[in-house]
């Protein structure tokens, strides 16, 4: 059996995830992990039992043997991280977004087609069972013409979150519209076959002190002709809420991430809870299993990186249309 050797490039919180992931693949190892201080690198791999580490990826590569590589760093790093594990023949899977910058997921696209290798991208809630049926509810069209799909993330960071390269332009591209709402809005535009144009947006700073917003609102007009509300905040103290609600012409359904909310179609029986429920373990490891079976099957990934780009294209747009954060806070 062919065995895919993986090298972590990154080794921050995320990675522990895939850590799991990879280690229910019978056809895959963790070969080696890169960071940007040796000492933490080591550490890492010696707590995890991964072989191989270091700071430079061209070396860990020739020492572990690798063929793919995991990207766990911070956003803004993405790029530079894909196009070196690309030059070095990897395919590679990235943690959401693909980048901050349109120009450099562009690139990132590119370098990684003409180098010949995958590029996966973890908008991993796709793989849902709940909204992968959403999804053949709407294309099948049992919810007649979509009219109006509606999006909301309302969470809490407290202040400790924001110590650090989370609220800035720099290293985040941004607040909470391109890190909590990314997994939001990329189901919304899936769901809907793309968007056309953001009709209107505003971003506020309502609670933290940090550059970017931490609260927001968006009007959509997506490729299926519905229009809808997004609307994205870590600023509201007490709450964790996700919901998307889609009504078309002969019926609505709702959902959050953890299944279906409410389920209103004219002849068509909702399904059974518990058929539907997953765990986030679940879907990475889903993730993980689409990502090593393109490589050898040989066709692109569930979530390829030219599909993942439409959703950082989509906040790009938001925030070009809102301009900078209105600061309400005293």
């Amino acid at each position: 059996m062919f065995k895919h050797r993986i090298v972590l490039v990154g080794h921050g919180s995320i990675s522990r995830v895939y850590l799991k992931a990879l280690e229910v693949q019978p056809n895959a190892m963790i070969a080696g992990v890169v960071g940007r201080d040796a000492n933490r690198a080591e550490l890492f791999a010696l707590q995890h039992g991964i072989p191989v580490w270091g700071t430079d990826l061209a070396e860990v590569v020739v020492r572990s043997g690798a063929t793919a590589a995991v990207i766990c760093t911070p956003n803004a790093h993405h790029y530079e991280a894909v196009l070196a594990a690309a030059a070095l023949s990897l395919h590679c899977l990235c943690e959401k977004p693909l980048h901050i910058t349109l120009q450099g997921q562009r690139e990132m696209i590119e370098g990684c087609k003409g180098s010949g290798v995958k590029l996966a991208v973890s908008y991993m809630r796709r793989f849902s069972r709940h909204w992968q049926l959403i999804k053949q509810v709407i294309e099948e069209g049992k919810l007649g013409r979509i009219t109006a799909i509606d999006a909301t993330i309302k969470h809490y960071r407290d202040p400790a979150y924001y110590d650090s390269w989370h609220g800035t332009y720099e290293w985040d591209g941004g607040g909470p519209f391109i890190q909590q709402g990314s997994h939001l809005i990329d189901l919304v535009q899936w769901l809907c076959g793309g968007y056309q144009e953001v009709t209107a947006s505003r971003m506020y700073r309502i609670l933290h002190d940090i550059e970017t917003e931490d609260h927001g609102y968006a009007v959509v007009r997506y490729a299926n002709g519905a229009v809808g509300m997004i609307n994205v905040s870590t600023a509201c103290v007490g709450m964790g809420r996700e919901l998307i609600e889609i009504s078309g012409t002969r019926g609505s359904v709702s959902a959050d991430f953890n299944g279906i909310v409410a389920w209103e179609i004219a002849g068509c029986e909702p399904p059974l809870q518990a058929e539907m429920a997953m765990e986030n373990e679940e879907l990475f490891t889903l993730l993980v299993e689409d990502f090593l079976r393109s490589i050898e099957e040989d066709r692109p990934p569930f979530v390829e990186g030219k599909t993942a780009a439409i959703t950082s294209e989509l906040v790009h747009e938001i925030y070009l249309k809102a301009g900078a954060p209105i600061v309400t806070m005293r």
